[in-house]
């Protein structure tokens, strides 16, 4: 249940990402390798998310590949910090496929038992 909740959370923050980029005319945007993953690619990368939210390190990169369609990333918490009484973490999100990438920085916080893209 609790590992459903983060992929809900993370499949949360990419569709915002993904909406706001076509709400705002920013279509170039749709052509990112995320659209292009496919279920294993989606787990892979959300292992990798919650590996680095689990992790108590900073700096060291999370990586993750998936060789059968040319998709990789990683993810780097960049800081780890408390806001408001909640543990906070900065991710710097890098995903590939093939010629494609992209990448980003999100501040997660957890609140109510799950990592919540920060407001």
């Amino acid at each position: 249940m609790r590992r459903r909740r983060f992929e809900v959370a993370v499949a949360t923050l990419l569709l915002a990402f993904s909406g706001a980029a076509a709400a705002f005319g920013l279509g170039f945007l749709s052509d990112t390798p995320i659209r292009r993953f496919d279920a294993d690619d989606l787990r892979l990368m959300n292992e990798a998310i919650e590996k680095a939210l689990a992790s108590s390190e900073t700096g060291t990169p999370v990586r993750w590949a998936n060789d059968s369609t040319s998709s990789s990333g990683e993810v780097t918490a960049e800081r780890a910090f408390e806001h408001m009484g909640r543990p906070c973490r900065d991710l710097r999100v890098v995903n590939r496929h093939r010629r494609l990438e992209n990448s980003g920085v999100y501040t997660l916080c957890r609140e109510d038992g799950q990592w919540k893209l920060a407001q």
